[in-house]
Formats: structure tokens, C-alpha cells, sequence
């Protein structure tokens, strides 16, 4: 995701006014996290024992930062909200509070968890994200930091390293090197890509996958080149036989370091940065088999989409991520564009969010105005009839055993939106599951 101007995160809106102290109560956001220069988000689970495991290591890392090392750290713990798991009650989180000699979340303010769970996309836990004094994401994911400190010989020089900003928020074209070479083994400056959106690949010739993706990826380089667009590719593994650039042979410093911070493991995989180094998106393996043409180039994320005619870049993203669509596909233009205009400051306030998480969009945000397979296919799974004139606006939480919720009434506003969204992180709706396949089909 492309790191653009995002404005600083006021953590009283990220946590709520007031947050928790074991033995104390709730105590003010403000004063609490005044001048504290990095905030670990602890999202855990009182009914999880990997989480009780971890408290152990991470007390102990948390009083060396703070106390031996004189670190500015604070840690603020969430209940991780995790579809087909039992929720935290108040008995078990006041449990877990009182061997935490930081702060959490009330246990009370459950849509916030639900949000925060959202925001940076926990997958799993324990996950501990670390935030700079601006709400900005240093690293998505410190946990094995922990583990490191507490296991590792050199633990206690780590922890002087502290904090350990992660490389994929650095200027990635700065990771690459000075020059490239072409098949012919002639030298390419830095220069060379200047302007350009660069797709860094990780790839191996030997290897089957590599080699069938090497081929869609060569018909979509000579395209874009023919069409005049700004693209280069840099790989990781050199050939003669390659029409882009690779690094050159003896860079395995900057290999390392670049398949470290993407964490790499397994391959192809192939991220696109924008001309000033900054990552668009690391989908893009999933973007060269749907997008053969690069119609959709440069493949940069917005806040809003028409799920009538899906961008490669979002594809599937259905099936992982909570998505809130407007169907309009029988309405006049003049009432679709006020329907995509009332949703867009919600979406963008939530790709923003994203933004400043270093995450993948929490929430997807669409319009469906003309008819589509995929509308189709959502309508018939929704049980939503065939389109008319009123507007239909749902929630769709696949990831959830295939919840959806749908909005009663049709003033779809922009505060109606919002407190649509508010509703469901409250769990004021009435839930319902999709009828037939679970997951969306994305294929057009």
C-alpha cells in the first residue's frame, strides 16, 4: 500500500477515552499515553493458551524496555475478536488483566475490539503491533521480537535496538542497490527506474511455478511496454534469457534484507512499488493472472470500488475481509452517483485508517450499479431479489461462517452508513448467513 499523507491518529478515538489498569480501573487515554513515544497493541484472548504462554516472555520484555533500558513503551491490550471463538467475559479478561502491568481496552467497550481487531487485520494471536507517538505503524507484528529477547544470546543488544522499525515501510527502491543488470550482463543505474512503478520479483528459474509465472508476466511486461506505461521489473534471480533487470550477483546483502521484509516464503511473489519506493501492493502473483493485459495498471488502492466490474488488486479479498456494499444496479445514474458520493467519506476515512495501520483495508467499500455475475451471485446468496429502484445497502462478514446484515430502510446517507457500520461493531443487527457457497466468487 502506498504510503501517502495520512494525518496523525488521535489514540482517545483509536482506544476510547479512557483505558484499563488492573487494580486501579479506567484511567484517561490522554494522560495515560502522554509523551510515551511507542505503543505496542497487545490483541490476545483470555480463552487462549498461546496468549497465557506468551505473557510470560513478554512481561518480562516489557519491564527490561521499560525499566533496564529506559525505553518510552507502553502496551495497551485488546480482546482479539475472532469469528467462531467464544467471546472474552469480564471474569476471564480481569483474570488476564491482573498479570499485565499495562493497560488494556475495557472490557465493556466491545466495538472497539471488533474495530481494532479490524483495523490491523489480526489473522492470529498473540500479535503485538507497535505504533509510533503519531498512531503511525512501526512494525505489524513484534512478537517474535519477544521471543528473541528472552531466548537468544543476544537478546539484551536487540532489545537496545529497540524500536525495530519493520523494512517494508523504508524507501524500497533505496533497498535495491545501486544498479541492475540486463540478460546480457550490461549495468543498469539506479536512474533506469526513475518514474517508474517497479515490480520487485522473487522467483527461482529452477523451479516449475516460477517459470509458468515468468511466462504471464512476460506477456504483460511486453504489453505495458508496448502501451508506453511506466513499468520495469526487478528480479531477484538473474537469467540470460529475462527482458527486464535483475540484481546483480553478488547482492545477497540486499536480497536478504528485501525477503526479510517481505517475509518471503515461498515464491514467485511479486511487489509493486511506486515511482518513490513505496509499496502499492505485494498481491501481485494474484494481479498478473487476473489483470493479464495490465488494463488496471498501476493497481493502486482506493477507498471505493464497483463490484460490477472488480479490480485484480481486491479480487478475493472478499472472502477474508468485512465488506459493506451498496446495490444500485436498478437505480437512475444520477441517484448511483449520490449513492457512491454519500458512501466515499466513510470508505476514505477507513483507507486512510489503513493507511496509517500499515494493513490491508479493514473494511471494503463498494457500489454494484450495473449487473454483474458477482452482483448476481451476492444478491442470490443474500436472498435479496432482483434488483428494483430502492437501494439496498449490506455488510458482508465471510470470514464469520458467511454472516451478512442487511440495512432496514433505503436513506442510504453517509451518517446512515456510518451508523449502519456502528450497529454491526456493536452487534445490534440481525445476523444472517449466506445461502449455498460461503465464500464470493470473483471471477467476472
Amino acid at each position: 500500500m502506498s504510503e501517502g499523507s495520512v494525518p496523525p491518529t488521535d489514540f482517545k478515538t483509536l482506544f476510547g477515552k479512557t483505558l484499563y489498569k488492573d487494580g486501579v480501573g479506567e484511567v484517561g487515554t490522554e494522560s495515560s499515553l502522554k509523551d510515551v513515544q511507542h505503543i505496542g497493541v497487545f490483541f490476545g484472548a483470555a480463552w487462549s493458551g498461546s496468549c497465557k504462554q506468551f505473557m510470560q516472555p513478554l512481561v518480562q520484555v516489557y519491564k527490561k524496555l521499560t525499566e533496564e533500558k529506559k525505553k518510552s513503551f507502553q502496551i495497551v491490550y485488546v480482546p482479539a475478536t475472532v469469528p467462531g471463538r467464544p467471546a472474552e467475559d469480564e471474569a476471564s479478561f480481569k483474570e488476564l488483566m491482573s498479570m499485565m502491568p499495562w493497560l488494556a481496552v475495557p472490557y465493556h467497550r466491545k466495538a472497539t475490539h471488533k474495530k481494532l481487531t479490524r483495523r490491523f487485520q489480526v489473522r492470529q494471536i498473540p500479535m503485538l503491533v507497535l505504533l509510533d507517538t503519531e498512531g503511525k505503524t512501526i512494525h505489524r507484528d513484534i512478537t517474535p521480537a519477544v521471543t528473541h529477547i528472552v531466548e537468544d544470546h543476544d537478546g539484551d543488544s536487540f532489545a537496545d535496538q529497540f524500536p525495530w522499525a519493520e523494512k517494508r515501510h523504508s524507501n524500497i527502491k533505496n533497498m535495491l542497490g545501486s544498479h541492475f543488470l540486463k540478460g546480457d550482463n550490461s549495468q543498469v543505474p539506479l536512474s533506469a527506474l526513475d518514474g517508474k512503478y517497479v515490480g520487485v520479483l522473487f522467483s527461482a528459474n529452477w523451479h516449475w511455478q516460477c517459470r509458468r509465472f515468468q511466462q504471464m508476466l512476460e506477456y504483460m511486461y511486453d504489453k505495458l511496454k508496448q502501451d508506453g506505461k511506466p513499468f520495469e521489473i526487478v528480479d531477484m534471480d538473474f537469467s540470460p534469457e529475462m527482458q527486464w533487470l535483475s540484481m546483480p550477483h553478488d547482492s545477497f546483502e540486499a536480497k536478504h534484507k528485501l525477503g526479510e521484509a517481505f517475509r518471503i516464503d515461498q515464491c514467485p511473489m511479486l511487489v509493486i512499488i511506486d515511482p518513490e519506493g513505496n509499496v502499492v501492493t505485494t498481491e501481485g502473483v494474484e494481479i498478473v493472472s487476473k489483470d493479464t493485459d495490465g488494463e488496471c495498471f498501476p493497481w493502486t488502492p482506493k477507498p471505493l470500488y464497483d463490484l460490477s466490474t472488480l479490480e485484480p488488486e481486491i479480487l478475493g479479498e472478499m472472502n477474508d475481509t468485512v465488506t459493506c456494499v451498496i446495490l444500485c444496479e436498478g437505480c437512475d445514474e444520477n441517484t448511483k452517483a449520490e449513492l457512491a458520493d454519500a458512501m466515499m467519506p466513510v470508505a476514505t476515512e477507513a483507507f486512510n485508517a489503513a493507511k496509517a495501520s500499515g494493513c490491508e483495508a479493514g473494511m471494503l467499500f463498494f457500489t454494484a450499479t450495473e449487473t454483474s455475475e458477482v452482483v448476481s451471485q451476492l444478491r442470490m446468496s443474500c436472498e435479496l431479489g432482483e434488483p428494483t429502484t430502492t437501494p439496498q445497502l449490506v455488510i458482508l462478514d465471510i470470514p464469520d461462517s458467511g454472516a451478512y446484515y442487511v440495512f432496514d430502510g433505503d436513506n442510504i446517507t453517509t451518517e446512515n452508513i456510518s451508523l449502519f457500520i456502528e450497529d454491526y461493531d456493536e452487534e445490534r443487527l440481525e445476523r444472517k448467513e449466506l445461502q449455498g457457497k460461503r465464500r464470493m466468487e470473483t471471477s467476472n
